[in-house]
């Protein structure tokens, strides 16, 4: 059997009624060579039968014996894909038709030493479907630097060289978040990365993401800059990091603790005005103001 161009990658854990939305917008796609890996990591509701009903050979079915957490069922797809990309989509996010298509086109005209292309995305009400904003493509090349700062790629977006993961690795199961951003940094201390400047899909923003649930993110978002030295050796970029995570606790309900991260923030680099910016705009932005005062108060 010949290999697939690229090789998709779901993983999944009890969300069978999103997973066929992602599934089809996968096989929907105008580019064909793929195939599709889907991977349950022990789902207890009905997620087999949801890809059982699909009815497409290109689609692979991989059922974990145990719950392990979403980078150890993405870190599977990826051991076993035959493509020579690697693509992403979380099981309730979902792509445009165009997204492969002109992915791969864009891999055609660049060198070995582009690791990545990228695109833009919508974010959209899970609960109405209405698109709330979008962000699209601003960095290419050598994009290191600009990631230490900020995650600034939306992840069912990526396309990756197969080759990126034996090189930076898999992605790392200690972190109970900022999984993607460790991932994306790692790959950009090898690999250039580009874009296509329009939008590939679509982000769906609702209650039970990671970024949303401080009990996870918090902590893993500081194993992910204890992790990166060159985040935590460096005062400005540092401050941004300790800041952004102040203003999220302060609106998740941790006043005292968000404080904290917000004096010594000021504390390590006074005079760091990009980090006082990169702040506003987190909190002026409406989606990070409407929906995680709501969602945090959802989650436990």
């Amino acid at each position: 059997m010949a290999k697939p161009t690229v090789s998709v990658i779901i993983p999944t854990y009890n969300r069978a009624n999103l997973l066929k939305r992602a599934i089809e917008s996968v096989i929907s796609q105008r580019f064909e060579d793929f195939e599709l890996i889907v991977v349950d990591d022990a789902s207890p509701d009905n997620t087999p039968e949801i890809v059982e009903s699909i009815n497409d050979t290109r689609i692979r079915y991989i059922r974990l014996k145990e719950n392990s957490g979403g980078p150890v069922a993405r870190n599977t797809g990826i051991k076993k894909a035959r493509g020579k990309f690697i693509a992403l989509l979380d099981d309730d996010d979902e792509w445009l038709p165009n997204r492969l298509e002109v992915q791969v086109r864009k891999f055609e005209n660049l060198d070995r030493e582009f690791g990545v292309v990228y695109g833009g995305f919508y974010y959209v009400s899970q609960q109405d479907g209405k698109i709330l904003g979008k962000r699209l493509p601003r960095h290419r090349g050598d994009v290191y630097e600009h990631f230490l700062r900020e995650n600034f790629i939306g992840s069912p977006t990526l396309l990756i060289r197969r080759e990126c993961f034996k090189r930076a690795g898999l992605f790392d199961p200690k972190l109970t978040s900022s999984q993607d951003w460790d991932m994306w940094l790692r790959i950009a201390r090898y690999y250039k990365f580009d874009y296509v400047n329009e939008i590939v899909a679509k982000y769906y923003v609702h209650g039970r993401q990671i970024s949303f649930n401080m009990g996870k993110y918090i902590p893993g978002r500081e194993r992910f800059i204890r992790k990166h030295l060159d985040i935590w050796r460096n005062p400005n970029v540092l401050s941004i990091h300790l800041s952004q995570m102040g203003l999220l606790l302060l609106l998740g309900g941790d006043p005292e603790k968000g404080l904290k991260y917000l004096i010594r923030s000021v504390a390590i680099a006074p005079f760091n005005m990009e980090n006082y910016r990169k702040l506003a705009e987190l909190a002026l932005d409406s989606r990070s103001l409407e929906y995680i005062k709501k969602i945090l108060h959802f989650n436990r």
